[in-house]
């Protein structure tokens, strides 16, 4: 199996201590410039704050796009609004991002963006590239759960953001998951088992198919039947309200305990569309 990587979350690397934020002595001129936050120039979009070393116009339509998954999600999860700020550092190019990376975060593996939570701060770091679309709405949808919920599991936080960075057209189908879900099933007899996935406390544990996995339980309960979209969205509230949570897997035993057979058969109806 692949690991992920292209963007996902950094806080729970952060929590279980994996990654090792340091500065390197030393260094100057040029690549102490491009190890800098790009900061020359910042466009606040709603709760959106956008930092670029180059212009952008402020009705661009990746701008736009972000802006719309804040009421997509709130409204698909039936989330309260939310204003805490999410700050977007967005590089000009590849080379920038990596030498912020190695400067500030040398022990972290290659990838194209990353969400970061801290004490008193939101943010997203990206490179521009052609995939920057996408990244950025996988990373922004960090930011809004974030922002609604002091905690959530691991599984249900990388799941619901790979269900909302697909275009808003798609209805969350991730069809890359799909297919690697259907090639593990036929060549490996995998099995969907969302109690395995309430184990992981770490992104470093997860692998690409642990990824296809959670976002299947989410497009499962968001876009099969209203009850079970209701269902997830009880569950969210639930976590919310009290800030503490039982495993979503006891939680559909009581109304749905033959889940792991729905997931198999909605996988299966996706793979003929």
């Amino acid at each position: 199996m692949v690991h992920r990587t292209g963007a996902h979350s950094l806080a729970r690397l952060l929590a279980a201590g994996i990654l090792t934020i340091a500065a390197l002595g030393g260094c100057a001129g040029v690549f102490e410039h491009s190890a800098a936050l790009p900061v020359r120039h910042a466009v606040v979009l709603d709760q959106l704050v956008i930092h670029t070393d180059f212009r952008m116009p402020k009705q661009d339509r990746l701008f736009d796009d972000l802006r719309a998954l804040r009421e997509t999600m709130r409204s698909t999860l039936a989330l309260q609004p939310t204003t805490e700020p999410i700050h977007i550092y967005l590089f000009e190019n590849e080379l920038r991002f990596k030498a912020y990376l190695a400067k500030h975060y040398p022990d972290f593996p290659a990838r194209r963006a990353f969400f970061l939570q801290t004490e008193n701060t939101l943010a997203v770091y990206a490179q521009w590239g052609d995939r920057v679309a996408e990244d950025l709405r996988h990373e922004v949808a960090h930011g809004y759960l974030h922002a609604s919920f002091p905690t959530i599991p691991l599984w249900l936080d990388e799941g619901l953001a790979e269900y909302f960075e697909t275009p808003r057209l798609d209805a969350g189908l991730n069809r890359p998951h799909v297919a690697l879900l259907q090639t593990l099933t036929t060549r490996d007899g995998w099995q969907p088992n969302l109690a395995r996935l309430e184990q992981f406390n770490s992104v470093a544990e997860m692998q690409q198919a642990d990824y296809a996995e959670s976002w299947a339980w989410i497009h499962m309960l968001l876009e099969t039947i209203p009850p079970r979209r209701e269902l997830l969205q009880k569950y969210l509230r639930e976590m919310r309200r009290d800030g503490s949570f039982e495993p979503l897997s006891a939680y559909l035993a009581r109304s749905l305990p033959d889940a792991d057979q729905v997931v198999r058969q909605h996988l299966a109806d996706l793979t003929k569309k």
